[in-house]
């Protein structure tokens, strides 16, 4: 028996028109029955979505424009996220005032942009400032924070001369400033330089990324644009910008102003840790090679030590400075309080500068009014030094 979509035909041999009724019966009752349990799959939809098809032709259409556009709101919405909760508007936008720029900004996606404006001179009038200083400050973030006080704008604004703080964060040392003072041609005629892990000799993250990283650049030119929708954006629209840790550089003198949420006001109670002798030896060799390079009179290179909380290492700064034949200058403070348990609060940070020039102020004066020539970089060059100065 052979069955089509809408006609059932019987192919019978040998039969006739005798055929007995019952047969007859028996075959129509097959035929009411079969059709149904005949079709093929493709008469009957699988799933619900083509079933409504069938019941609503046109509603489930497929609609690429429909599509397409919902992908890219997803891909809009996520970017959004990410800008907001980590990139640069999870942090404050309240100090570009004033000549200053985001150096830091605490968000996964945007973390450091004073490594890359220095080394690809993203911010011109930094770098020029920082060229053109008589007295270059080296170190890390924590120097930074311990000398961005007003008394050190008052001692050098009294004695008629430029700075210029050239600190960075992420624990930074020579192995990134040395090169970076090559590519600045600095005129600097003295550097105070903060002996905390200054010359350890590794380099860190930040600074081996920009110097030798694939596509460095555009990520950190990348950076900065963002810095021009941050500032008004976020003064219309503030509920849209966190409150993370950031800190701000001023182009002209270098100093750091904090911003955002910062840790617990605490108060150096870590004792000293013990003087690290293979370390001193470690470093007095890098350090002697850096400072023979800066092309001054090595009596016109001050030491300190910013103190800290997280760790204690004044001992080993000092054994480093006596075997430089260079006193660690000023002496130790107490009671300096930090707003995270490693950077100097403001307060505590003006004490400190003002120790700092009670000993550091009238060699270095000295230094800067006084012309002797000295070789730099195979150039000779007008320098500040007399015989008094401490050696």
């Amino acid at each position: 028996m052979e069955f089509s979509d809408s006609k059932i035909s019987l192919v019978a041999s040998g039969a006739g028109d005798g055929a007995g009724a019952g047969d007859r019966g028996a075959a129509q009752a097959d035929v009411s029955r079969t059709p149904v349990q005949a079709k093929s799959d493709a008469q009957y939809p699988r799933t619900l979505v083509q079933r409504a098809e069938r019941a609503a032709p046109g509603i489930f259409r497929p609609r690429p424009i429909l599509y397409i556009s919902s992908v890219l709101a997803v891909i809009v919405a996520a970017f959004l996220f990410s800008v907001r909760w980590d990139g640069v508007f999870v942090c404050p936008a309240g100090n570009y005032k004033g000549d200053y720029y985001l150096a830091y900004c605490n968000g996964r996606a945007y973390g450091d942009y004073d490594h890359g404006a220095f080394w690809f001179a993203l911010e011109p009038t930094a770098h020029a400032s920082a060229a053109s200083a008589d007295v270059l400050f080296l170190g890390n973030s924590r120097m930074q924070f311990g000398f961005s006080a007003p008394a050190l704008g008052r001692w050098f604004a009294d004695n008629g001369f430029r700075y210029y703080l050239l600190g960075f964060s992420h624990r930074e040392n020579a192995t990134f400033v040395g090169p970076l003072l090559q590519g600045l041609h600095a005129k600097a005629r003295a550097y105070v330089i903060n002996l905390d892990s200054f010359f350890t000799g590794e380099e860190t993250l930040p600074g081996r990324d920009v110097m030798r990283g694939a596509d460095t650049r555009v990520r950190y030119v990348a950076k900065r644009n963002w810095q021009a929708f941050h500032w008004p954006i976020c003064m219309r629209l503030p509920f849209l910008c966190g409150n993370a840790m950031s800190f701000y550089r001023q182009r002209e003198t270098g100093e750091w102003r904090l911003e955002g949420s910062g840790g617990p006001n605490l108060v150096d109670a870590e004792a000293e840790l013990p003087v690290d002798a293979a370390r001193v030896a470690r470093e007095k060799v890098n350090a002697e090679k850096f400072i023979g390079g800066l092309g001054v009179d090595r009596r016109c290179v001050f030491l300190t030590y910013v103190p800290s909380e997280e760790r204690n290492d004044r001992a080993t700064a000092a054994a480093l400075a006596s075997a430089l034949g260079l006193p660690l200058m000023p002496a130790k403070l107490e009671r300096l309080r930090t707003f995270d348990g490693s950077h100097l609060k403001r307060e505590s940070a003006e004490r400190f500068v003002e120790a700092f020039f009670q000993i550091a102020g009238p060699p270095l004066r000295q230094c800067l009014n006084n012309k002797v020539v000295l070789p730099h970089a195979g150039v000779a060059r007008e320098m500040s030094v007399v015989a008094s100065v401490a050696p």
